[in-house]
């Protein structure tokens, strides 16, 4: 691969407040281009010199598992420079037979330190337990002097609901309105196909993925907050969020925030239980048909049904009545971290003096655990592995010219109308 490189461009157009950022990716020898698109609103319209800080971090899983250096036909700024450098050796160390440190090589290396009016900070939202815990935390729970001034949420359209389910979206959107009005916060959605690509694990690179959208917002915010996954007593290494690396994707002028692992995900539940609106709008659920709620009988679903009942809540809104005791035993525990969440619920129920049948379940499922463990955890099918190139090719194509702006705008105007 001697003298072979990837190279990272950019495309952006504005028109009536929506901006289109398409991302090109292409490798010198090879004809095969990938366009990571993003669509969103964008008050202060196209900006020529945007950092390409988040366009860098979106697709720096794929540049370190090819192993190529990095040409970046755009500005990067100092700070981003040298924590890819450092996010780079993370993930070396973490999954060495996966990623290799690569050269990044900008156009040029700009200084943006200067503090924004407000010092505000946006904060992703995907309306699950962790964001909308964070997102109660900066704005009523803390101390008005302990908050980040949080001035919007940030949906994404295309990594919890699929890209081409744009009413599962809408309805998404619809469903989390009695939490908006409860913080007082206004919605952001970037739409964006950089999970449906399949360039990188998204098991590794999801929080990147995510923070390259919060950075889209950066002339206005310096802060974006990701709600935290695990626990500092139970992190689970390597994983793609972790406030190990997480903060290792700001930049100058925009600083990542991995906020609330001071707190398990039972404590999350007591909080936002006290708060009505905030749990009718939760979505927790991955592996429902529906996008936009709950399933109910998914392992996670019946988990966060246990965390609430830990918390003294035995049918939370946002689910179709109460958790059905039967379902614990059937529960999927294949890895370590999966356990570690059962064995939290039991240590908060025994530290509150929590009782019930569904306890017992627990219990008895708890104590089974092991041979699960034993077992090969299923590797995700992911989609188009092992395709042509020409397909791989024709489906990019096709990502890329479908009409990303007719959603978003219903989005919007839905927003505006309704609000």
């Amino acid at each position: 691969m001697a003298g072979k490189g990837l190279h990272i461009g950019f495309e952006e157009t504005a028109s009536g407040g929506l901006v289109r950022r398409t991302v090109l990716l292409s490798e010198d020898g090879a004809r095969r281009r990938d366009r990571v698109v993003y669509e969103f609103e964008d008050p202060a319209g196209t900006a020529a010199d945007r950092p390409m800080d988040g366009a860098v971090m979106a697709v720096l899983f794929h540049a370190m598992q090819r192993g190529l250096p990095v040409h970046v036909h755009g500005p990067l700024t100092r700070t981003a420079l040298h924590n890819i450098d450092t996010l780079q050796g993370v993930w070396r160390r973490w999954r060495p037979d996966r990623y290799r440190t690569v050269e990044i090589i900008p156009e040029s290396v700009v200084d943006r330190n200067a503090p924004k009016p407000g010092r505000q900070a946006i904060a992703a939202y995907s309306s699950g337990l962790d964001s909308t815990f964070t997102i109660l935390r900066h704005r009523l729970l803390l101390p008005p002097e302990r908050r980040h001034h949080v001035g919007a949420l940030l949906m994404v359209h295309g990594f919890d609901v699929e890209l081409d389910r744009p009413e599962d979206f809408e309805r998404l959107v619809e469903r989390t309105r009695p939490f908006r009005e409860l913080v007082g916060l206004d919605l952001r959605v970037v739409r964006t196909n950089s999970k449906e690509l399949h360039l990188q694990n998204w098991q590794d690179s999801h929080a990147a993925e995510l923070a390259a959208c919060l950075h889209l917002h950066e002339a206005e915010f310096e802060f974006g907050l990701i709600g935290s996954t695990k626990p500092y007593d139970a992190l689970v290494i390597p994983y793609g969020t972790t406030p190990i690396a997480d903060h290792l994707l700001s930049g100058d002028g925009f600083s990542i925030v991995h906020d609330g692992a001071a707190y398990s995900r039972t404590e999350k539940a007591a909080a936002v239980a006290t708060y009505p609106e905030a749990v009718r709008s939760l979505r927790v659920c991955w592996e429902g048909a529906e996008q936009f709620r709950n399933c109910g009988v998914c392992e996670k679903c019946v988990r966060t049904r246990m965390n609430f009942a830990a918390a003294g809540v035995a049918a939370p809104a946002c689910f179709d009545g109460p958790l059905d005791p039967a379902r614990i035993a059937g529960i999927p525990v294949r890895n370590e971290p999966q356990a570690a969440e059962l064995r939290s619920i039991l240590d908060y129920a025994r530290q509150h003096e929590v009782e019930g049948e569904w306890l017992e379940r627990l219990k008895e499922r708890v104590r089974a655990i092991q041979p699960d463990l034993n077992r090969p955890e299923p590797r995700p099918v992911r989609a188009m592995k092992g395709a042509s190139a020409s397909l791989r090719q024709a489906a990019v194509a096709l990502l890329d010219a479908m009409e990303l702006k007719q959603p978003l705008k219903r989005v919007r105007n839905r927003l505006r109308t309704r609000g």
